[in-house]
């Protein structure tokens, strides 16, 4: 497209103020309720108390759900603290019985050859040193 063109179709779409007349035309046309709430740019107090009232169910709603959250995580840190002490309780039960088997074994293996030395002192011993 040529420049011309360009600048041509720019003028012709360019923004034009209708005027006073034509706004307050318009703003006559439009029902009452509609045409006040477009002057005025403040809230009516209802729609103000609505906005507040909404704020705070969300605030109460958020808070919740944070809360929920907390309790959620608290319980679950709570049973994996449960499960760690029982796993714990387990280990030490297992290690107890290992060590007494162990202790078992070691005082039998030792009482066994303390009867032998005690066998071999009881010999009766040759008078003569023979």
């Amino acid at each position: 497209m040529s420049e011309a063109f360009d600048d041509k179709l720019r003028r012709a779409l360019r923004p034009v103020d209708p005027g006073e007349d034509f706004t307050r035309s318009v703003m006559e046309g439009l029902p009452p309720t509609i045409a006040e709430s477009r002057h005025d740019a403040r809230l009516p107090s209802r729609t103000k108390a609505m906005w507040w009232s909404a704020a705070a169910a969300a605030a109460v709603a958020a808070a919740a759900v944070v809360t929920v959250g907390w309790r959620i995580q608290e319980q679950r840190e709570l049973e994996a603290g449960l499960r760690a002490r029982e796993q714990l309780l387990e280990a030490l039960q297992v290690t107890s019985e290992k060590l007494n088997l162990a202790y078992r074994v070691v005082h039998d293996r030792s009482s066994r050859e303390s009867e032998a030395d005690d066998g071999k002192k009881a010999d009766p011993v040759d008078p003569a040193g023979v």
